[in-house]
């Protein structure tokens, strides 16, 4: 697996070795064979920067309420809805969750009283998750906190023709991945 071990001659360093190797672990001979050390560096260079920003996010909204980056993104979901009330259902589907995934986490904004759950007027089946008036309140400050955290430890170290360019590779790799069935964001 020697093509993964290496680190990519762009910048490349002892701990980026590590990661590229990752690649070989995951895959095999199939690396060795099919890809260059840039190759490794783009994949697992992709996966390890997204689990550090996703785990420093949760680290910065750690001081906010408690409050996750799953539950932020249900805040932030029942902020820009009408009446800040979304069915529960549309929430889990909406941010790709399960439906017991859904239940928990709304449990927990529920228990802090970040949300209100009430019988939708329509449908006596359904559930609607409704923002309260607190749960508005620490949302707006959790979304500030994450933009202040994404601008300082991504944006501010690309350059506006990098994030053109990782605009456009995601766009695209995505809009694939939506035609070929494979499923989406």
């Amino acid at each position: 697996m020697e093509a993964a071990r290496e680190p990519a001659d762009h910048g490349g360093r002892d701990v980026m070795a590590a990661i590229t190797a990752r690649a070989g672990y995951m895959m095999g001979t199939n690396v060795d064979r099919a890809w260059t050390p840039e190759h490794a560096a783009a994949w697992e260079g992709f996966l390890e920067l997204s689990r550090r920003l996703r785990r420093d996010a949760e680290g910065v909204l750690d001081p906010h309420a408690e409050l996750g980056v799953s539950g932020l993104g249900i805040l932030g979901r029942l902020a820009s809805a009408e009446r800040r009330t979304l069915r529960q259902t549309e929430l889990g589907d909406a941010m790709g969750l399960s439906v017991s995934r859904i239940s928990r986490l709304v449990d927990s904004l529920e228990s802090r009283g970040y949300v209100a759950r009430r019988p939708c007027p329509g449908d006596a089946r359904a559930i609607n998750v409704e923002l309260t008036d607190t749960g508005l309140e620490v949302a707006g400050r959790a979304q500030d906190a994450v933009f202040e955290f994404v601008q300082g430890r991504f944006f501010e170290g690309l350059s506006e023709a990098e994030i053109r360019t990782l605009a456009t590779v995601f766009t695209r790799l995505l809009e694939q991945e939506d035609v070929d069935g494979s499923g989406g964001c």
